[in-house]
């Protein structure tokens, strides 16, 4: 602990170290006590580094699964009005359509709203549009 106190400004040493004593040590609960008592300065500093990295794990994970969630929102949002202006499309040139077909359209991927989009002004019909083969 003495060392890791010297290591203060590489916090990634220091997780190192850190993980090694703790591993190693593999001190109970019941030994836990008598070194806290025999070591308070080296407790406290392991105690305070393990908060600092946990802390700083948390708070990671949080900033990461905000960000996913971000992106994955904004995804779905281009999908829906990818979805939405096919639709609008395929009602002018075919009419109405079926509740499976918007369902299928409603569905699909970003990739194949854009293949049927391109289709659009090409096929003659709602099947040559939603065809799987070119």
């Amino acid at each position: 602990m003495r060392g890791l106190r010297q290591l203060k400004r590489d916090p990634e040493r220091c997780l190192k170290y850190l993980d090694f004593i703790d591993i190693y040590a593999a001190l109970d609960e019941n030994e836990r006590i008598p070194y806290t008592q025999r070591y308070p300065q080296e407790a406290a500093d392991m105690s305070g580094f393990a908060q600092r990295f946990i802390e700083q794990g948390i708070e990671k994970g949080i900033e990461q699964g905000i960000e996913r969630g971000f992106v994955q929102g904004i995804e779905q949002g281009v999908q829906r009005g990818e979805a939405r202006m096919l639709l609008s499309l395929l009602r002018l040139r075919f009419a109405e359509l079926p509740n499976a077909v918007q369902q299928r359209i409603e569905s699909a991927d970003a990739d194949t709203l854009l293949h049927w989009s391109e289709r659009v002004l090409t096929a003659r019909t709602l099947a040559e549009v939603l065809d799987d083969v070119c």
